[in-house]
């Protein structure tokens, strides 16, 4: 069986290629660990460890002038794709978020790139699933991009404002974000996986720049960052990591701007070496993660998918808005009596019932391979 794997980034970005690396894990559990998997990305040197075979994106992994060649000519920069899918017996979208625009420009930006590979699975007639993502908002004309999310086999979304767009689609499932599933099957594995400590004695920091907003916004998120590292800073040790090192989405740059100059470790290493009691990420990645490796997290959330991903998990009141910080709150949760071992116990008790939703999506996937 030969699987083509879309809408790939880059590795750079833990989170992203964590969904790749699921999305991988996905197809090999339904369909055999010999399935032969190609993965499409804007970034596929960086996905270099992987056995499979790596594909450029079209317009997104150009650069320079090359770009503009490939969207004046988006047809032909299209063609090598097409083929691509010709060949396939199954066309995968990776779970995540890239489906939408805040401006004009990413608009534009999301035709060219994301959406048009949509376009590209749904015109190969090839059977296409889509992996639990969030869908929309769009700015700008979206018809076509929701007709063709309405064409394929099967659609997951991981957020109940994406699965209002689709209503009236039968194609289209609620499903917990992949990282959500391959967690709750981690600690079914291994009950005791979540070691808690009675109050947080070190703690980890995942951090990321503002979002487009306006100048007192940003000024107003950066002090509420500022002065939740003196109240954690208070109280325990603090330890700052980075989760993508991607250029325009540099962590580390956010960091000196914070004054936080001294060499960080990504997110990974920093959990093996400091062994931390509890991280507080910005980045929904970040906080699953760190889920994975067995520590609490609480998730200061720049979008709806992180809502959506910890209503899932049944810890709704560990995310909170990343545009309206109450660091009281921040604090009062995660240094409450015994909280690291009551988010535990909530996270283990809703695994059983993610681990039917994921039994259920993958009968959808094998049913659609006939």
């Amino acid at each position: 069986m030969n699987v083509t794997i879309l809408h790939g980034y880059s590795a750079s970005s833990s989170g992203d290629g964590l969904l790749v690396d699921l999305a991988i894990a996905t197809v090999q559990r339904n369909f055999g660990a010999g399935t032969l998997i190609n993965v499409v990305a804007s970034d596929p040197q960086s996905f270099s460890y992987l056995s499979c075979k790596r594909y450029e994106a079209p317009v997104m992994a150009a650069k320079g002038f090359g770009r503009v060649r490939e969207a004046i000519f988006l047809k032909q920069s299209y063609v090598p794709l097409a083929d691509l899918l010709n060949t396939s017996d199954l066309v995968v979208g990776v779970g995540g978020g890239y489906m939408r625009s805040k401006s004009t420009f990413e608009h534009f930006k999301l035709k060219l790139g994301h959406a048009k590979q949509l376009e590209t699975a749904i015109l190969s007639k090839v059977p296409t699933v889509y992996l639990p993502q969030s869908i929309g908002p769009f700015h700008g004309e979206s018809s076509k991009i929701v007709e063709h999310y309405a064409s394929a086999d099967a659609v997951f979304v991981r957020d109940n404002r994406s699965s209002e767009i689709f209503q009236s689609n039968e194609n289209v499932y609620r499903a917990p974000d992949l990282a959500i599933q391959a967690l709750a099957k981690k600690i079914l594995l291994q009950p005791k996986f979540i070691h808690c400590a009675s109050s947080p004695a070190v703690v980890c920091v995942v951090l990321r720049k503002p979002s487009h907003w306006s100048k007192e916004k940003k000024v107003a998120y950066v002090a509420n960052l500022k002065l939740l590292l003196r109240r954690l800073r208070a109280k325990s040790q603090v330890v700052c990591a980075v989760q993508s090192t991607v250029c325009g989405n540099d962590d580390g740059a956010f960091y000196r701007e914070l004054g936080i100059t001294e060499d960080l470790l990504p997110l990974k290493a920093t959990l093996a070496k400091y062994q931390p009691d509890l991280v507080i990420s910005v980045r929904l990645h970040g906080a699953i993660e760190a889920l994975l490796a067995g520590v609490p997290a609480f998730h200061i959330s720049y979008e709806r998918k992180g809502f959506g991903a910890y209503q899932d998990m049944g810890v709704e009141d560990w995310v909170i808005n990343e545009g309206d910080i109450n660091v009281d709150t921040i604090i009062d949760t995660v240094y409450a009596p015994n909280a690291l071992s009551r988010f535990a116990k909530k996270l283990t008790d809703t695994c059983k019932e993610i681990e039917a939703k994921t039994v259920l999506m993958d009968n959808i996937i094998k049913g659609v391979v006939r």
